[in-house]
């Protein structure tokens, strides 16, 4: 590799008076050296903080641009994935719809669970009850069968003889046995 040399470049520094006016005499330490006197120049003065300056705004530009050229990538690329999870989303929508659905009937079915837990509870009262009814009737039941076995099982009747007619009607004029009416009613047409 080959060294090579920046141009020196003026920055508006003017040589000073003396060094201008009176050339130094060459001594041994100068030997060969001829100083050049440098020319001033129609240029804006940039100082070293300026030139900072430019430098860090330059810098921040160029940030800015790479920033904005990383945001652009990161939102194509983040299109990219939402196009391609869209059918996801949309199954997944799917799925919690009926993940929903099935919980209501779970809840649903929890609520008439609940309600016939009850429902047999109140059943369960009642039957003791009941229970209790049918005990005492059983033991009223045994008690009629008690006093029926003590009765005989055949009871002779007195007879009773009849003399005479016995009349089974009593009829009046040897007539209808239906009374008459004489009231007129509207009903039926009658």
């Amino acid at each position: 590799m080959t060294e090579r040399a920046l141009p020196g470049i003026g920055v508006g520094v003017r040589p000073r008076p003396e060094a201008a006016a009176s050339p130094r005499p060459a001594t041994r330490d100068h030997v060969g050296v001829v100083a050049r006197p440098t020319v001033a120049r129609k240029e804006a003065i940039l100082t070293t903080p300026a030139r900072a300056g430019m430098l860090v705004g330059a810098s921040a530009a160029v940030y800015a641009l790479a920033l904005a050229g990383i945001s652009g990538l990161q939102a194509e690329a983040d299109a990219a994935v939402a196009a391609a999870r869209a059918p996801y989303q949309d199954v997944l929508a799917q799925t919690r719809a009926a993940n929903d659905e099935l919980e209501a009937r779970v809840l649903k079915a929890d609520a008439e669970v609940r309600a016939l837990t009850g429902t047999y509870g109140k059943v369960g009262a009642n039957i003791e009850a009941y229970q209790a009814r049918l005990d005492s009737l059983a033991a009223l039941v045994a008690e009629v069968q008690g006093s029926a076995a003590a009765l005989p099982t055949r009871i002779k009747l007195p007879t009773v003889t009849m003399r005479g007619a016995v009349a089974g009607s009593s009829r009046s004029g040897g007539g209808s046995t239906t009374p008459r009416t004489t009231a007129k009613t509207g009903a039926s047409g009658g």
